[in-house]
């Protein structure tokens, strides 16, 4: 870690009050797995997690996975999530969807139940995630995970459906503007911090990292930090648009020891 970024995260360290910690969570609070049911976040960063949600002005995680299964796979209450890259948002119990998003589930139910028929048997994984799904290839030949791509981008070309291509995966969703990014706005607006960070690995995360810096030349932040972790399969642009670049969770786990001036 760069010495202007601990020096930074010092800084921020002594008024958390003023301070969002948003985050990512596969590849970035838990490693990187076959299939997502596998996840797990360690222990020691769930305990800072908590440490930093009774301190801060808001922790939230924010991810491609439902809010539920975001708030099952992270186990803390005193934590805003945001699932489905943004379509959903759990909190105090409650999930809540988009409006404008409903009128697609039939169509993502369709994609779903061919992807099933035509993919699953070549051992694709199928995420079904209610108002969105996951087509993953982790686990198959390049040649099947280029089929993947190809079928899900057809299809949801047919559907009107959103297609975006991560690492091992490619997913559907709404044509409705909903992201990573917008969820980083919502919060920001709702909360008023006057500092953000947004940790991530992925491409999705870009849209959080781009909304940061929107949010600061706005004059609604006053700081912010986009932070990467890197990895052997992160995408460049990740490690290009951020301001400091970690070695994977252990990385992630020492930036939130700093925030939390444990250790």
């Amino acid at each position: 870690m760069s010495k202007q970024a601990r020096e930074q995260l010092k800084h921020w360290a002594q008024d958390l009050s003023t301070v969002a910690v948003l985050t990512d969570i596969d590849g970035t609070l838990a490693p990187i797995v076959p299939t997502p049911d596998l996840s797990k976040v360690p222990k020691e960063l769930r305990e800072l997690l908590r440490c930093l949600s009774g301190r801060c002005r808001i922790v939230a995680a924010i991810s491609g996975r439902t809010a539920e299964e975001a708030s099952q796979l992270i186990g803390l209450e005193g934590i805003v999530y945001y699932g489905n890259h943004g379509f959903e948002l759990l909190r105090g119990g409650e999930v809540e969807v988009i409006p404008e998003a409903a009128p697609y589930r039939t169509a993502i139910e369709e994609l779903q139940e061919k992807a099933r028929e035509e993919l699953g048997p070549l051992g694709a994984f199928i995420e079904e995630k209610g108002i969105t799904t996951s087509i993953h290839y982790r686990n198959v030949s390049s040649e099947v995970g280029e089929r993947c791509k190809a079928f899900v981008k057809r299809e949801g070309e047919r559907l009107g459906l959103r297609i975006t291509v991560g690492r091992g995966v490619v997913e559907a969703r709404p044509p409705v503007h909903a992201d990573k990014g917008t969820s980083v706005r919502r919060l920001v607006e709702e909360y008023s911090p006057e500092r953000a960070l947004f940790i991530g690995d992925d491409t999705t995360d870009l849209d959080a990292f781009r909304e940061l810096e929107a949010l600061r030349e706005e004059g609604m932040l006053t700081e912010t930090l986009r932070i990467g972790v890197k990895s052997n399969e992160v995408p460049s642009e990740i490690t290009s648009k951020s301001d400091l670049v970690v070695d994977g969770v252990e990385g992630v786990e020492e930036v939130l020891r700093m925030l939390a001036q444990d250790g």
